[in-house]
């Protein structure tokens, strides 16, 4: 199996690992990388293959601008309990550019039909326990859009989140 049909696969396999709320997600494989995400494309899980550094690293990236990541670092630090829970060996940290992460590296290995069912049940993880995160802890003035479903599709557009404060400060509000 060749590496990019690997991570390819992920994506199929991943559909059938998390909760039903969590399907509808956008994702996109090259060579030796694939990306998934809900709302925000910089806002996304990542399965980067270094095969000359011996690593596969996994997690969620936060790619947006520098304030943005800054934020979502911070709600996930104070969340690092609750990660850790899901996510025993899960890193939390700034990374290049002003990003962010959430991630893990796995010993890099032969791309093949049992990495990629690995991959998929790592991922999934990821998604599982991070996403509601992600979603509580948004900052109000981060675009985002989720995508259609069978349901939706014939009721509305895509939305696009309104600009407020956060989404945790919102119910704190009330």
């Amino acid at each position: 199996m060749q590496p990019s049909e690997c991570l390819r696969r992920v994506g199929t396999l991943l559909r059938d690992l998390v909760p039903d709320e969590l399907r509808t997600f956008r994702y996109e494989s090259i060579s030796f990388q694939s990306k998934l995400w809900y709302g925000n494309r910089d806002l996304h899980y990542e399965i980067w293959s270094r095969e000359r550094l011996g690593t596969i690293e996994i997690g969620l990236h936060f790619e947006a601008d520098p304030l943005t990541n800054a934020r979502l670092l911070a709600a996930f630090m104070a969340n690092a309990k609750a990660i850790r829970r899901g996510l025993a060996e899960a890193r939390i940290e700034e990374w290049d550019r002003g990003w962010a992460r959430v991630w893990q590296p796995l010993p890099h290995r032969k791309a093949e039909e049992s990495l990629a069912r690995e991959l998929a049940g790592r991922i999934a993880a990821y998604v599982t326990t991070l996403e509601p995160i992600l979603r509580r802890e948004l900052p109000g003035d981060v675009a985002w859009s989720e995508p259609e479903t069978p349901r939706t599709r014939s009721k509305a557009p895509l939305r696009t989140k309104a600009a407020a404060p956060s989404r945790a400060s919102r119910s704190t509000q009330r």
